[in-house]
């Protein structure tokens, strides 16, 4: 970067650019942020009742996340920012990283010289799937401790992976009668632990002069968004089974702690650009129901579940008893 460049670094116009930018990406990022820990928390029961002493249950999970509308886009107005305006307007409605494109162009000053700065551009789905693997093991007391990993996926714009683990502790063996009910209403509390990252790329955006001619090297590129959060779950489970049929359902409590940081070219901006947007790392807790259904054969049985809440989710699987 040039002289000039690291004073503009150090120019209250800068800071005050960098301000209105994390304003926006707080935005932009949070309905992706709340979208992951939806799926991090799918499904990490089928039942609630134990695989039984030392048994395995090993499962293969497809999980799909339906974006609802309202979670692809934000308004932004310019009385909301301290030195970016909207080109062209007061106001603009403009892609979250769920949305899809966008051409709303933000102008601003950096010592008497116009900038200009591109919106972010959303990963274009209208779901977002991955895959994992999941395995449970029976220990004493009905309790089961799960695993869960899913590899790096890259799907179209973005990429996800998880690991975590959850303990299941079958809550009914302390007043079940089996003289008066062979099948009762089986419940059992979970608690789980999730850490995943989210890489979210887009269209690269260069912060740059608006004079296609002038000398002053734009002050970054950037072309990513990465998410790395904490998920905890907490969940009242019920079960039932009828025959070959399972009815299940839930109801949850996550706490989980995001960190964001962007990509793009490596510089004295960019380096400032994520210091700052640390500032922006949150906790979020989220309220969500689960109800479910299970067809069990030989040894094995397929389960799917719905999830209720800010995200639908829906999970299905195919599970096998050793």
């Amino acid at each position: 970067m040039s002289c000039q460049g690291l004073s503009q670094i150090n120019s209250p116009d800068v800071t005050n650019a960098i301000l209105d930018m994390l304003y926006i990406s707080s935005k932009y990022v949070s309905p992706a942020a709340s979208a992951s820990a939806y799926q991090s928390s799918s499904s990490w029961y089928s039942s609630a009742e134990s695989v039984g002493k030392f048994k395995v249950d090993v499962s293969v999970h497809f999980n799909v996340l339906p974006i609802p509308d309202k979670q692809k886009n934000f308004s932004i107005n310019n009385s909301e920012l301290i030195t970016m305006k909207v080109r062209g307007s007061q106001s603009a409605d403009i892609p979250t990283a769920l949305g899809g494109d966008t051409s709303t162009f933000f102008d601003f000053n950096i010592e008497d010289e116009a900038y200009e700065w591109q919106a972010f551009e959303g990963v274009k789905q209208d779901v977002v799937a991955h895959p994992y693997l999941q395995a449970s093991i029976g220990l004493w007391k009905e309790t089961d401790v799960t695993f869960r990993y899913s590899p790096k996926i890259t799907i179209e714009t973005s990429s996800y992976e998880i690991f975590g683990a959850a303990v299941k502790h079958n809550v009914t063996q302390y007043f079940r009668n089996k003289e008066i009910d062979a099948r009762p209403i089986e419940l059992a509390v979970l608690a789980s632990y999730s850490k995943f990252d989210l890489n979210l790329f887009f269209d690269e955006v260069e912060i740059k002069p608006v004079d296609s001619d002038s000398e002053t090297e734009p002050l970054t590129t950037i072309n990513s968004i990465v998410i790395d959060a904490n998920s905890w779950l907490f969940q009242l489970i019920a079960s039932k089974k009828i025959n070959k049929f399972e009815l299940t359902g839930a109801v949850g409590f996550t706490k989980n702690d995001f960190n964001y940081r962007l990509g793009g070219d490596e510089g004295l901006f960019l380096d400032l650009f994520n210091e700052l947007l640390s500032l922006l790392d949150e906790n979020k807790n989220e309220f969500k129901g689960d109800v479910g259904a299970n067809y069990y054969f030989n040894k094995f049985h397929i389960s799917s579940m719905v999830t209720v809440g800010k995200f639908p989710n829906i999970n299905i699987a195919l599970h096998y008893k050793i």
